[in-house]
């Protein structure tokens, strides 16, 4: 990206706190771009504001300079050079960012697509996603863009299990997200009567989490979960309260007081609370996630099944990509010692475990010869798949479906080996994995960037087409001026595995997901209690 000269100056647009101008980031041909950058949507959650639920912003005079990203939430780097490519982050961090087309909005103003960024719960940022390819990628299709920064780790999801912090901070910052979104994006052009909020891994389970909470699922009209959603066994953590305390402990404080606690952790250096996903503590082979949302009975005031009866009715899309579990195999033993141990792990609640842990490992060897390194990488990929996201995914399907949500279901196949980048270095096997197909919405990803071919825009085009008609009409369909490749109907009673699948040649409808190796899975499980 240039610097913030190489761009013409935004109009400037007047928000409930103050003027905002920032750049005009498309500006060549008739449908140009302009971003307003690093606007705050809540006071900065420091001092007495830490372990506290966000604050309304704070009003300014005059124009605010809105050409760069706000700071990304406290985090160590995930690789120690990393710490060199962007600036530090900073306790100070609930910025968010718009993205507007320039031309005449139509009736209502143009549709707004809310992004919340993955990472764990723990690390990650809108940054990493970009700006001008998100711009050429979506608000080029007629939507307005937003993204937003969030509180992590133990700063944004601490807990003490009573009033004084009941958690989940985060989400909350979400909310006030939204909030503002709701109070200001008029002025962007936006209608903030057709809000779709989608995000990705973590991001995406914190999609359903808003989507569930009576404080937040009346802010938004769609969803989009990109590989996520509260049924993943790594989404919501029931010990919070007792992971919480032992943070403090081994930052040198113990107090049965809760308030008396929180008081003596705001003395304490902002970077201590940050944690990635390799620096995280007792944590078993990174089954776990160190800090997730948890029930709290304030964002989440009852059980989440009763939630979603109760919750906003509004269409969903969901999908995953081709193999996602291929990204959960870094760091671990990837041989059949590793593999039996994984598989020991996914059945660490069932009931006859041993009998059911012979009948999975039949189930994905199904004769393949495990003395072949790529077989075997290939089985311990289905069942990280199947576990982390697969699984999940029919469960959240059925639930929705079940309670009446329009839910369209997909797999992201394509796969282009140069849109790893520096992840050949660290993925166990190569293939469509977990954060790839973000690239075809925003022209950049966490491994690497977009590759400008035929082939690759023709991909980016009906990734990107599906989207967008989705938050604009409620259907990936679109209309006749912007049909995908060929027609993607929901998953029914009848259907309920029903996926259109996006390909190198553009996309097809399946009525079976995986060739029904989730499902049968689920059954096993299901059954065996």
């Amino acid at each position: 990206m240039g610097g913030t000269t190489s761009y013409p100056l935004s109009r400037i647009v007047a928000t409930a706190q103050g003027k905002v101008q920032g750049r005009q980031l498309v500006f060549k041909g008739e449908k140009k771009v302009e971003a307003f950058q690093g606007i705050p949507f809540a006071k900065p959650p420091v001092g007495e504001l830490r372990f506290e639920k966000p604050q309304p912003p704070d009003s300014w005079d005059g124009i605010r300079d809105a050409s760069a990203f706000g700071d990304r939430a406290i985090q160590p780097p995930l690789i120690y050079f990393l710490k060199y490519l962007k600036p530090p982050p900073s306790e100070d961090c609930l910025y968010l960012n718009v993205f507007a087309p320039c031309w005449e909005p139509p009736a209502g103003g143009f549709p707004v697509m809310f992004f919340i960024h993955g990472g764990g719960f723990v690390m990650g940022d809108a940054e990493t996603y970009g700006d001008v390819g998100m711009c050429e990628s979506l608000c080029t299709r007629d939507v307005v863009v937003v993204t937003i920064h969030y509180r992590l780790a133990y700063l944004g999801f601490f807990t003490t299990g009573d009033s004084a912090c009941p958690g989940n901070l985060g989400l909350w910052d979400q909310t006030e997200a939204l909030k503002w979104v709701q109070q200001n994006i008029s002025a962007f052009g936006g209608n903030k009567n057709n809000v779709t909020v989608f995000g990705q891994s973590a991001g995406s389970a914190s999609v359903d989490f808003l989507h569930l909470s009576p404080h937040s699922t009346g802010l938004f009209h769609k969803g989009i979960c990109l590989a996520g959603n509260s049924e993943a066994p790594w989404a919501l953590a029931s010990n919070m309260v007792e992971q919480s305390k032992k943070k403090a402990k081994l930052l040198g404080v113990e107090e049965s007081n809760s308030r008396k606690l929180l008081d003596r952790l705001r003395e304490i250096p902002a970077e201590k609370f940050g944690v990635n996903l390799f620096t995280q503590t007792d944590k078993e082979d990174y089954i776990d996630l160190e800090t997730t949302p948890t029930m709290d009975s304030d964002f989440f005031p009852e059980s989440l099944d009763e939630l979603r009866k109760k919750a906003t009715p509004k269409p969903l899309m969901t999908g995953v990509t081709a193999e996602e579990g291929i990204f959960f195999m870094c760091g671990k033993k990837n041989n059949d010692e590793g593999f039996r141990k994984f598989v020991s792990h996914v059945l660490r609640e069932a009931d006859n475990k041993e009998r059911l842990e012979d009948q999975l490992r039949k189930k994905y060897i199904n004769d393949r010869n495990l003395k072949d390194k790529h077989n075997l990488l290939r089985v311990q990929a289905e069942v990280h798949s199947d576990y982390f996201m697969n699984i999940p995914t029919l469960k959240w399907c059925r639930k929705n479906t079940e309670n009446a949500h329009p839910v369209y279901l997909y797999i992201f196949e394509h796969f282009n080996a140069k849109t790893v980048g520096f992840g050949r270095f660290v993925l166990p096997m190569l293939d469509a994995t977990h954060c790839l197909e973000l690239t075809y919405l925003f022209r950049k990803g966490i491994f690497a960037g977009f590759h400008s071919t035929e082939n690759e825009h023709a991909v980016e085009n009906n990734f990107s087409t599906a989207f967008t008609n989705f938050a604009k009409f409620g259907n990936p369909n679109g209309n006749c001026s912007s049909p995908l490749s060929s027609e993607w109907k929901p998953i029914d009673a009848k259907n309920p595995t029903r996926n259109y699948v996006f390909t190198s040649e553009g996309g097809r409808t399946s009525e079976i997901f995986f060739g029904g190796r989730p499902a049968e899975v689920l059954s096993m499980i299901e059954h065996s209690k």
